[in-house]
C-alpha cells in the first residue's frame, strides 16, 4: 500500500487525508510546511487535517502526510527524510510501537533533524519524565492538550528548531566540504613539496660539482655525491657527532679570496688532495643561510674544479712569457724582469742596495752553422746553449733569448766580478762541448759575453743593454770566445 494513500478501509472523510503531492486549501503556489501524523486513529487523522488547514507559517500552509502504523511511518521516512516534523501516537500495534519507531528514526536511518512530538491518549502508560530521558524526542503531550492554539504553538517550535538544526547542518556541511577541499589541497600541496625536494635533493646530488651544508656551527650536515666522492675520509655527516666536536667540519679551507657580488656570499680559491694523492684547485662559493629572523642558521657551500682552467692559463701563461725553441724566457718577458730590478736598484739605492748585473752573449759564427748544416742544426745550437747556460745559473738567476742567437743573463745579488765568474763558467762548457749534429757529426762551438752591472740612481733598461751590447762587440771584435766588462 501507498503509505501517503487512505489504508483500505476509508473513513468517512476521506477527502481530509492529504496525499504527498496535495496542497491544503489555500496554498497555491507556496510549497506547505509537511507534517508527518503517524497514529492509528482514523479521527485523529481527520481532525489534525482540518486543525492544519487552518495554519500558517512564514505565509506557508501546512500540509499533512498521514500513517496508520509505525510500519508505514518507517516507509514514509525511508523515501522522505525532509519532513521536518512528526506527531507520534505511543500505543498502535503494540504499546511501545511508537517509542520503538523513535530509535528507529536517530539511530537506523540517523536522522536528527526530524522534530518529534509524541502524543498519547494513555499518558499513565509512559511516564514523561522517563520518556524524554530515555528517547530522544522533542516534546511530550496528551491528546487532549493538543488544542488547536497549543498544537500550533508545538508545531511553530518544532519547525523553527528544526530549520535552526537545518541550517546548522548545512553550516557544518559546508564547512566540512571546505575543510575536506582545504585538506586535498594541503595535501595536494604537501605532495608537490615533496615532490620538489625529491627532485633537488636527486638534483644535488647528480651536480657534479661538490655540494655541502653547514649548520652555524661550521659542522657539515648534507652533502651530495661529488663531495663524498671528493672527500671519502671526511668524517661522517650529521646526526650522531658530538656538537662539542670537529667531526663533520667541512675539509675544505680558505684560500685565495676572490672579490663575492653578492655580500652574503664568501668567494675564495684554495687546493685539496684528491684520492690518488694528486692536487684539484676549487673554487668555492659559500652563501649564509639565514632564519626568517635573520638569524645565521648555517650555509650552503659549492665548489667548482678549476684544475683544468688553471692548467690552461699557466700553461698560456708559459706560452707568453717563453721562447719556444730554446724553452727559455722570450725578449718581452726578460726585458720586463729587467726593468723590475732596475727600478728595486734605484729605489734602494740610499740604503746600499744589493748589486745586479746583466750579461749578454751571442754564439760565435751562428750564420755558418746556418750556411753548413741547415736551420736543423742551427735549432740543435741554441737549444744546446741555452742548456748550457742554465746548468750554470742559480734559482734566483734569469735568462731569456733576446735575439736570434743572442741570450741574456740577469744575475741578481751578482756584482760585476761574481757576474763575470758566472760568464766564463758559461763561455768554458759551451767551448768544452761540441755539438752533435742532425748528421752524427759534432760541431765545435763557442760564445762571446759581455757584462754590465746595474747602476743606482738614473739607470735604465735601454742604458743597461746598452752597456752589455757593447761590451758584447768588443769581445767579437777581440777575437770571440771571450768575456768583455763595461
Amino acid at each position: 500500500m501507498d503509505p501517503l494513500e487512505s489504508p483500505p478501509e476509508s473513513p468517512p472523510d476521506s477527502d481530509l487525508f492529504l496525499r504527498e503531492d496535495e496542497p491544503a486549501d489555500g496554498a497555491a503556489g507556496a510549497e506547505p510546511w509537511l507534517v508527518l501524523v503517524v497514529d492509528d486513529d482514523e479521527q485523529v487523522h481527520a481532525m489534525t487535517r482540518v486543525l492544519l488547514g487552518d495554519f500558517r507559517f512564514e505565509d506557508r500552509p501546512f500540509a499533512m502526510i498521514s500513517a496508520f502504523s509505525a510500519a508505514e511511518a518507517r516507509a514514509i521516512l525511508a523515501e522522505r527524510p525532509d519532513v521536518p516534523v512528526m506527531l507520534l501516537d505511543v500505543v498502535m500495534e503494540a504499546q511501545d510501537s511508537g517509542l520503538e519507531l523513535v530509535h528507529h528514526i536517530r539511530r537506523d536511518l540517523g536522522n536528527q533533524r526530524i522534530r518529534i512530538i509524541l502524543r498519547t491518549g494513555q499518558p499513565g502508560q509512559a511516564p514523561e519524565r522517563d520518556v524524554i530521558i530515555a528517547y530522544d524526542i522533542n516534546d511530550y503531550k496528551a491528546k487532549s492538550e493538543l488544542t488547536s492554539q497549543k498544537l500550533f504553538t508545538s508545531l511553530v517550535g518544532a519547525l523553527r528548531a528544526w530549520r535552526d538544526i537545518a541550517t546548522i547542518e548545512q553550516l557544518n556541511q559546508s564547512l566540512e566540504r571546505r575543510v575536506a577541499e582545504r585538506t586535498a589541497e594541503l595535501a595536494r600541496q604537501q605532495a608537490q613539496a615533496e615532490e620538489q625536494r625529491r627532485f633537488v635533493e636527486h638534483l644535488i646530488e647528480m651536480m657534479p660539482s661538490p655540494v655541502w651544508y653547514e649548520d652555524a656551527q661550521g659542522r657539515r650536515v648534507l652533502s651530495n655525491r661529488a663531495f663524498r666522492d671528493l672527500f671519502p675520509q671526511a668524517p661522517a655527516q650529521d646526526g650522531a657527532q658530538d656538537t662539542e666536536s670537529e667531526a663533520g667540519t667541512v675539509p675544505i679551507g680558505q684560500g685565495r679570496w676572490v672579490p663575492a657580488m653578492d655580500p652574503s656570499s664568501t668567494v675564495f680559491e684554495t687546493s685539496v688532495t684528491a684520492p690518488g694523492g694528486f692536487t684539484r684547485e676549487l673554487l668555492v662559493v659559500r652563501k649564509a643561510l639565514p632564519t626568517e629572523e635573520g638569524s645565521p642558521q648555517g650555509s650552503i657551500g659549492i665548489a667548482t674544479d678549476i684544475t683544468a682552467r688553471r692548467l690552461m692559463e699557466r700553461e698560456l701563461h708559459r706560452l707568453a712569457i717563453t721562447d719556444a725553441l730554446s724553452g727559455v724566457h722570450n725578449r718581452r718577458h726578460l726585458l720586463g724582469i729587467l726593468a723590475g730590478a732596475v727600478a728595486d736598484v734605484a729605489s734602494g739605492a740610499a740604503a746600499g742596495a744589493d748589486p745586479c748585473s746583466l750579461v749578454m752573449l751571442d754564439i760565435d759564427h751562428f750564420k755558418r752553422i746556418n750556411d753548413e748544416h741547415g736551420h736543423a742544426a742551427g735549432d740543435r745550437t741554441i737549444e744546446f746553449v741555452a742548456a748550457e747556460i742554465r746548468e750554470h745559473l742559480r734559482g734566483t738567476d734569469s735568462i731569456g733569448r733576446i735575439g736570434g742567437e743572442e741570450f741574456a743573463i740577469l744575475l741578481p745579488g751578482a756584482a760585476l766580478k761574481a757576474a763575470g765568474a758566472i760568464a766564463e763558467r758559461i763561455r768554458a762548457g759551451i767551448a768544452a762541448s761540441p755539438i752533435p749534429l742532425p748528421d752524427g757529426r759534432f760541431h765545435p762551438t763557442t760564445a762571446s759575453f759581455g757584462v754590465t752591472e746595474l747602476r743606482p740612481g738614473q739607470d735604465s733598461v735601454e742604458a743597461v743593454l746598452h752597456r752589455a751590447d757593447e761590451a758584447l762587440y768588443r769581445a767579437k771584435a777581440n777575437g770571440r770566445n771571450r768575456i768583455e766588462f763595461n
